[in-house]
């Protein structure tokens, strides 16, 4: 799999994560998207630990062969439905995704017609600046070795139920959506 392709799934788990579980806020101990960002690509499994505190973060699954082990770390997050995913190879972070910890909701002003000014190639400013102040926010993104960075905006209609969802890799736009926009 390729390196963007193993960021996009790290995301995409991420984002599962949050939605499906929803008691992930029953325990005390969370992450905070501060503590989140202070955890850099090629941290060792202490540094996360020292970082998120004791009981947020739990090791959910782990891996091994000749020459290579890799253990993936979930934690929750401090906002509703959020949370976070470290993965480690060989004791190193290599991929790190989140979900909901900005915990900031889209003030419901997104159109059809501000849609069709954000295409494919456009960058996150002036994704902002043809939606407006607060219409989208982000709900996810990754980071993975070999400096790939994805993002997903969410952007809220209000009057009826409308939304536009769009996927950005290294501050670019690469994939859109949108469901009964007016």
């Amino acid at each position: 799999m390729s390196r963007k392709g193993l960021a996009t799934a790290g995301l995409l788990a991420t984002a599962l994560t949050a939605t499906l579980a929803p008691s992930a806020q029953a325990a005390t101990a969370t992450l905070s998207r501060a503590e989140y960002d202070k955890v850099k690509i090629g941290a060792s499994i202490a540094k996360l630990h020292s970082v998120a505190g004791n009981g947020a973060c739990k090791k959910t699954a782990s891996q091994s062969g000749p020459g290579y082990s890799s253990k993936v770390y979930t934690c929750k997050g401090n906002k509703r439905y959020s949370t976070a995913m470290f993965t480690f190879g060989n004791g190193k972070l290599s991929i790190k995704s989140q979900a909901g910890l900005d915990g900031k909701k889209s003030n419901g002003k997104m159109t059809k017609a501000k849609y069709k000014k954000i295409t494919k190639g456009k960058t996150i400013a002036q994704m902002h600046s043809a939606a407006g102040k607060g219409v989208c926010v982000r709900s996810a993104d990754s980071q993975g070795q070999g400096g790939i960075k994805t993002a997903i905006y969410l952007c809220e209609q209000s009057r009826t139920y409308g939304s536009a969802s769009f996927g950005f890799t290294n501050g670019k736009l690469d994939v859109r959506s949108q469901y009964g926009l007016r």
